[in-house]
């Protein structure tokens, strides 16, 4: 009998300890879509600040510091971005689909870019 109880309580303690994605309370987490622009103009924001032609005009920033721009545009504070990584860490699988999504977001920003291009060339510059 005390087997039995035993098997018993360890299951119901591994079936309360499991972390099911959809089980969530989403109070305080981004929105996936939300997420994804935010992460996208956190590493925007991140690619300007660390080259070289923002290190020579301005003192480097500390990345929160720099990231609150990215907050306030999206409306979002620091904690709801921190509670939304740390359930999307939980759930690596789903975390790298977000991921994915950036980077087909950054991707479509790059292309639409490149077609973009001004109609003069840097020897125009130059002259």
């Amino acid at each position: 009998m005390k087997r039995l109880f035993s098997i018993l309580f360890l299951l119901a303690a591994l079936i309360a300890c499991t972390d099911d994605f959809t089980k969530i309370n989403k109070k305080g987490i981004l929105p996936r879509e939300k997420f994804v622009d935010v992460l996208v103009g956190i590493h925007i924001m991140d690619v300007l600040t660390n080259g070289p032609a923002f290190t020579r005009k301005f003192e480097p920033g500390d990345s929160v510091v720099l990231n609150q721009a990215v907050f306030d545009k999206y409306g979002i504070t620091r904690s709801e971005f921190d509670s939304t990584v740390a359930m999307y860490i939980r759930q690596p699988d789903i975390y790298l689909k977000v991921y994915d999504d950036v980077l087909l977001k950054m991707n479509y920003m790059l292309d639409t870019l490149k077609q973009n291009t001004p109609k003069f060339s840097n020897q125009a510059i130059e002259e």
